[in-house]
C-alpha cells in the first residue's frame, strides 16, 4: 500500500517497537483508553505487545494502526489507521489521540487521510468503524466524515455500534 500519510498538521507512519515509550503516554491513559475493549495498557511491556500486533498486521496486510506525529513539534500524539475486524473480512478505521490533543480537529483530519487512501487502494470496498454506544465524540467525528450507523454487534466480547462509509 503506502509507507506514510501526510495531513496539514500531521505525519502518519507505521509503528516500530522503538515508539513504545512515546505511545505509552496515551495507551496507558485510562481516559484515552476508556472505550477500548482491553482498556489502558498497564506497563511498557503491554504497549510493546500492542505495537507488535500492529507491526504484524502491517506486514501481513499492508496497513495497520499507525503512529501520528505532529509535523511542527515532531511529537508522537496518537495513533490511527485501518485494522481488520475479528472476522478477517471487514476493515475498520480507528483513531486515538493523547488527551492534550483532543478538541483540535486532529481526529477528522487523520481519519479523512485514511479514507482517501482506502478509497484509492480498495475502491468499491466498504470501510467500517465501531464505537461503544457511549462514545459520542467518536460518533460525531464519524458522522461528519460521512459514516452511517448500520446497527450494533458484539465484537471483542462487548457491544459496539457499527458504522459504514458509503462508497
Amino acid at each position: 500500500m503506502i509507507d506514510s500519510l501526510i495531513t496539514p498538521r500531521t505525519l502518519l507512519r507505521p509503528f516500530t517497537l522503538a515508539d513504545a515509550p512515546a505511545a505509552f503516554s496515551w495507551l496507558s491513559d485510562p481516559e484515552v483508553m476508556r472505550f477500548i475493549p482491553s482498556g489502558a495498557d498497564r506497563d511498557l511491556a503491554a504497549v510493546e505487545s500492542r505495537l507488535a500486533r500492529y507491526i504484524s498486521h502491517q506486514q501481513f496486510h499492508g496497513f495497520s494502526k499507525w503512529l501520528i506525529i505532529d509535523r511542527v513539534t515532531q511529537e508522537a500524539i496518537g495513533d490511527s489507521g485501518l485494522f481488520y475486524f475479528p472476522d478477517g473480512v471487514r476493515v475498520e478505521l480507528g483513531f486515538r489521540l493523547r488527551r492534550d490533543r483532543w478538541g483540535q480537529g486532529l481526529a477528522p483530519e487523520v481519519a479523512a487521510a485514511w479514507i482517501a487512501c482506502y478509497r484509492e487502494h480498495y475502491a468499491g470496498r466498504t470501510l467500517h468503524a465501531i464505537t461503544e454506544p457511549e462514545n459520542h465524540r467518536s460518533q460525531r467525528v464519524l458522522t461528519r466524515l460521512g459514516f452511517k450507523t448500520v446497527g450494533s454487534e458484539v465484537l471483542y466480547d462487548q457491544q459496539f455500534d457499527v458504522f459504514v462509509l458509503p462508497h
